[in-house]
């Protein structure tokens, strides 16, 4: 009897953990699938930006979210064709988590940037439009980076200088900047912008630019915020869960990949979409941003 039952539970142990990795060789499979769609939509928004639009206020923002989103997918599509396959060195991961958290938390620090200037932009078109200077996007595009480079650049110097332990404790300073600051900032603008938008819309139609910013500060908020969040826990818990960290890079990796697409769905043209360039859509939404930017208001 102690045989069968020995033999039963190393059959049921046996098979959970098959289980176990066609479960993560599925994640890894479809989080590198979605980085690879990313890249190509990035790099597409990166190329048109850089060559074929009028580079002015939000136009610059985006062109720097699009960089940094291509930063991450790259650092993620690094990581999910190594880990399931070999263990890289020490120094490898060091290097491409700190490649990742630099591009990732620039993306939140830019988007919080972008959410705070139209917040303000709506609340105070006229004080905006008189203080708001033309090298403002690309000042604040650098200072962000910088911030950025300064904290995952700190990060590879306590992996490769000091220990492991004061990795994590960079690890947790990083997660914690995004999560207890720039997240809450977001948020609490985003939620303004929304609501102020949503009261003046009522019957008036909606500049594409403003539900192209909403959707993708949306999109972030749900998708972005949680691996960081995870980070955190996986630190100081007891309890390791590689379930819950694999859903979260391949739920940051679905956002880091989505935003061409909000952009072509949101600006086509409702009648031959199908046929419309995702050149032809950027400059329609751009278009509008600099109208509204005119005329001093939503419309």
């Amino acid at each position: 009897m102690t045989t069968l039952n020995t033999t039963s539970g190393g059959s049921t142990t046996g098979r959970e953990e098959f289980s176990g990795e066609v479960y993560e060789w599925i994640i890894h499979t479809l989080t590198a699938f979605i980085c690879l769609c990313g890249l190509v939509g990035n790099g597409k928004v990166i190329w048109i930006l850089r060559l074929c639009t009028q580079r002015r206020y939000f136009v610059i923002y985006i062109l720097n979210l699009a960089i940094a989103d291509f930063g991450t997918l790259v650092a993620l599509l690094i990581r999910e064709t190594s880990l399931p396959f070999h263990k890289p060195q020490t120094l490898t991961l060091s290097i491409l988590y700190s490649l990742f958290f630099f591009t990732h938390s620039a993306s939140l620090y830019l988007l919080t940037a972008i959410s705070m200037e139209r917040c303000l932009s709506v609340l105070s078109p006229i004080w905006y439009q008189r203080h708001r200077t033309g090298y403002a996007s690309t000042s604040v595009s650098f200072l962000l980076w910088a911030f950025a480079g300064l904290l995952s650049g700190g990060l590879l110097l306590f992996c490769t200088v000091v220990s492991f332990e004061t990795y994590k404790m960079a690890v947790s300073v990083i997660c914690g900047v995004n999560v207890l600051i720039f997240t809450p900032l977001m948020v609490a603008s985003t939620l303004t912008l929304f609501t102020k938008i949503y009261c003046y819309s009522q019957g008036h139609p909606l500049p594409r630019v403003y539900s192209a910013i909403l959707v993708t500060l949306l999109c972030f908020i749900i998708f972005a915020i949680p691996l960081s969040a995870v980070h955190i826990i996986l630190i100081y818990s007891k309890h390791y869960s590689r379930a819950a960290l694999e859903i979260s890079v391949l739920s940051a990796s679905f956002n880091s990949s989505i935003n061409p697409l909000i952009y072509y769905y949101i600006g086509r043209d409702g009648n031959n979409w199908c046929k419309e360039s995702l050149k032809a859509v950027l400059q329609r939404v751009f278009k509008e941003d600099t109208d509204s930017r005119t005329t001093g208001s939503l419309v």
